[in-house]
C-alpha cells in the first residue's frame, strides 16, 4: 500500500482521491479520561473534524488496533470481542475502512493514513466505544471520557460546579446511574443508609462490595446515617450521635475515606449541625438553593434540586443554566434510577442521561462536575479559606 508522506502534514490531506485542506502544525490538545495524550502525529482538523492517530484513541479507551493490509482495514475491538478479520470488507478503493466491534463504521470524514500512521475522526471512535466528546473551542482541546474523572484544583478557576449527589444507596445507582456517570466522566457522590447494606438479602440497596467497587471506579461515598428511621432532630442526643458515628464506623470497614454526610428528610437544626461537625468535614441538607463559591457553611450545603418522577428535563436544565449564570455551586439530589419510575424519587435512566450529556456539552470550563468533597476542597483552596 502506498503511504502518504509526512509533508502532507504541512496542510493537506488525500480523501478519496482529491485534496481537503487540513490543520498545518496543529495545536490541538487531545484529553483522554483527564490526561494529555501525546501523539506522534499531530491532530489534525478535516472539514470541522479532529483526527487523531487511531491507536492514541482506542488503546487509551481500552481497546485493541489490528490492522488487515489485505483488506485495507482497521479493526478496532474492546472487552471479550475478539476481531473477525476473517469476514471480508468488500474494498475496491484505496479508501481505509474502520471496524468497530464488528461493525463496519462510516463517518463524514473517513480514514486516512498519514506519516505511516491511520488518522481516523476522534468522536467517530469514542462515541462507538461508548465514550463521550467535548470540544474546547477556546482551548483547542479534545475531551474524551469513558470513567469517572475527579478534577484537580487547578481545573477551577472560578466557574459554575454542580454535584449529583445520590441518597439512600440504591441498587439502581451501581446497575444504571454509575455506567452514566463512567460514560461521561462525570463524578457523583454517592450516600449510603450503613444499616441497609445488602448482605446476601434480596432487597433494593447494595451489597459492601458493590460500594467499595463504586468507591474504586471513583465515586466518592457519604453517609446517610445509620438507620434513616426518624428525622435527626427528634434524636435524642446519644440517639443523634449513635446514628452519626456508627454509619461512619461501618462505611469505615468498606471503604477509607468517608467524609460527607447527607441529611434524611432534609430535617436539621443547629443542634444537629454540631453533633455532625465530630464526625464530617461536609453536610448536605434539601433547601432549593445554590451554593456560593466557596460555600458560606461547609455544614450547611444546599441542594438547589431534589429529581422526582414528575419533573421534567427542562426543570432541571434550568438550575443548572442558573449555576452556570451565576457561577454557583449546583448540588443536585437524587434516588433511585429505574425505566418503570414508579416511586416518587425514582427517575428514568434517560431522563438521567440527558442532564449528565447537557452537563458534558456544557463543558469543565463552564460548570466544574465534583463529588461533594472535592468541590467543598477545591473550592476553599482556590479562594484561600
Amino acid at each position: 500500500m502506498k503511504k502518504i508522506t509526512s509533508t502532507l502534514l504541512a496542510g493537506f490531506v488525500i480523501l478519496s482521491g482529491t485534496w481537503v485542506s487540513a490543520a498545518a502544525n496543529s495545536d490541538i490538545t487531545l484529553m483522554i479520561n483527564g490526561q494529555k495524550v501525546q501523539t506522534d502525529i499531530p491532530l489534525q482538523m478535516v472539514k470541522g473534524r479532529t483526527l487523531a492517530p487511531v491507536r492514541a484513541v482506542a488503546e487509551h479507551l481500552g481497546a485493541s488496533v489490528k490492522w488487515d493490509e489485505n483488506q485495507h482495514t482497521v479493526f478496532i475491538t474492546k472487552g471479550n470481542q475478539k476481531p473477525n478479520i476473517t469476514n471480508t470488507y468488500a474494498n475496491n478503493t484505496n479508501e481505509i475502512k474502520l471496524v468497530i466491534n464488528g461493525k463496519e463504521v462510516k463517518s463524514d470524514v473517513p480514514p486516512v493514513m498519514i506519516g505511516g500512521s491511520t488518522m481516523v475522526p476522534v468522536r467517530t471512535i469514542a462515541e462507538e466505544l461508548g465514550s463521550t466528546v467535548e470540544w474546547n473551542e477556546a482551548k483547542h482541546t479534545v475531551w474524551i471520557a469513558n470513567r469517572i474523572i475527579n478534577p484537580a484544583a487547578s481545573d477551577f478557576h472560578g466557574q459554575a460546579m454542580i454535584t449529583f449527589s445520590y441518597d439512600d444507596g440504591l441498587d439502581s445507582f451501581y446497575d444504571r446511574a454509575l455506567p452514566l456517570h463512567e460514560k461521561y466522566g462525570i463524578p457523583a457522590t454517592l450516600n449510603v443508609i450503613a444499616e441497609r447494606i445488602k448482605d446476601g438479602a434480596n432487597t433494593e440497596f447494595l451489597e459492601a462490595a458493590q460500594i467499595k467497587d463504586a468507591y474504586d471506579r471513583g465515586v466518592e461515598i457519604g453517609s446517610h446515617t445509620y438507620s434513616h428511621y426518624d428525622p435527626l432532630t427528634s434524636n435524642t442526643d446519644d440517639d443523634l450521635d449513635f446514628e452519626l458515628a456508627k454509619s461512619k464506623e461501618i462505611l469505615l470497614g468498606i471503604v477509607p475515606k468517608v467524609d460527607s454526610l447527607s441529611i434524611p428528610f432534609s430535617a436539621y437544626d443547629h443542634r444537629v449541625r454540631e453533633a455532625a461537625k465530630k464526625y464530617y468535614k461536609a453536610v448536605r441538607v434539601f433547601e432549593h438553593q445554590q451554593n456560593n463559591l466557596p460555600p458560606d457553611d461547609p455544614y450547611w450545603l444546599h441542594s438547589a434540586i431534589a429529581v422526582t418522577n414528575e419533573m421534567t428535563f427542562d426543570q432541571i436544565k434550568l438550575r443548572i443554566d442558573e449555576a452556570v449564570q451565576k457561577k454557583k455551586w449546583c448540588i443536585i439530589m437524587l434516588h433511585g434510577i429505574d425505566p418503570n419510575d414508579d416511586d416518587l424519587y425514582e427517575i428514568k435512566p434517560e431522563l438521567l442521561e440527558q442532564t449528565l450529556e447537557y452537563v458534558n456539552n456544557l463543558g469543565r470550563d463552564k460548570i466544574l462536575p465534583v463529588n461533594t468533597m472535592d468541590g467543598l476542597t477545591i473550592a476553599t483552596q482556590k479562594q484561600g479559606k
